[in-house]
């Protein structure tokens, strides 16, 4: 998983385009799982909107931040310490996100009934056997193919194109990946019967709101050993991975990579600098 790079994972552009909708794409993708009655609704869209407005004004610049020291280090020649440290602070980004929504969520889930629950619990399900579909039932080769693919089309947009000897690293890299996809996928339907326990809990709410937020923190150490290890081994080599292209890179290589750090730190940037309607 390339979690060091995740923020080139989609253009300036689209970053503004999606973060500017928010109010109404996480609703819509909410109703994909539950069905909520008005007064959710409702509730739903008080809360979303406080807390985009404080993710906006007390987050994006960080991000920027990070962008920009991460080119420098890009620039002088990043190293695996750097990279583990930034890896450490994306999920310090992520832990401080849940950490500030928790009450939130967990007030709306608290008015879920049981029906509704039953609703969510079957569409995970549905959503289990879509995982199953696309990553454990094609043959190990196909499914080494689209890492492939996946690999390329990430490096096409960070560095606008890969030579043939990048792309023999890339194919090296793939043939030496442990495959996670099973596990991963014990591993979700055991997390899947622990919310289920959770949510039982949901009209308590001081112990709910904790045991939600240790939950949606995904810490590394509930993972089962098998996890644990096929993630390290694949994260490792993954980093180490992208510095043999890194430090391969072509000039203009190099200008494009720059081009896309600055341009999706400004958006951050300017969106943080935007108010938000009430």
């Amino acid at each position: 998983m390339i979690l060091y790079f995740i923020f080139f994972l989609i253009s300036g552009c689209t970053v503004r385009l999606i973060y500017n909708h928010l109010n109404w794409i996480i609703p819509w993708y909410i109703s994909d799982y539950i069905d909520l009655d008005d007064s959710q609704n409702s509730l739903l869209d008080k809360k979303l909107f406080a807390q985009l407005k404080w993710h906006r004004m007390t987050q994006l610049r960080s991000y920027s931040a990070f962008l920009r020291e991460l080119k420098i280090k890009v620039n002088n020649g990043l190293t695996y310490e750097d990279m583990d440290r930034g890896h450490s602070q994306m999920r310090k980004f992520w832990q401080d996100l849940i950490a500030h929504i928790s009450p939130d969520v967990a007030e709306i889930l608290s008015t879920a009934t049981d029906g509704q629950i039953n609703e969510f619990l079957e569409n995970l399900k549905k959503r289990n056997e879509k995982y199953k579909e696309r990553y454990i039932d094609p043959t190990e080769e196909e499914r080494r193919e689209k890492k492939v693919a996946r690999m390329n089309r990430f490096l096409d947009f960070c560095m606008g194109g890969v030579n043939e000897e990048q792309e023999k690293i890339v194919d090296q890299w793939s043939r030496q990946l442990q495959d996670i996809s099973s596990v991963r996928f014990e591993f979700i339907k055991i997390s899947q019967r622990r919310f289920q326990t959770i949510l039982k809990n949901r009209h308590n709410p001081e112990p709910f709101t904790k045991e939600l937020e240790e939950f949606l923190y995904f810490r590394r150490e509930s993972w089962t050993p098998e996890l644990r290890q096929i993630a390290k081994h694949n994260r490792d080599l993954t980093k180490r991975t992208f510095l043999d292209i890194l430090s391969r890179m072509t000039p203009d290589q190099r200008v494009h990579l720059n081009e896309q750090i600055d341009e999706l730190a400004n958006v951050f940037d300017e969106l943080a600098a935007e108010k938000m309607d009430d």
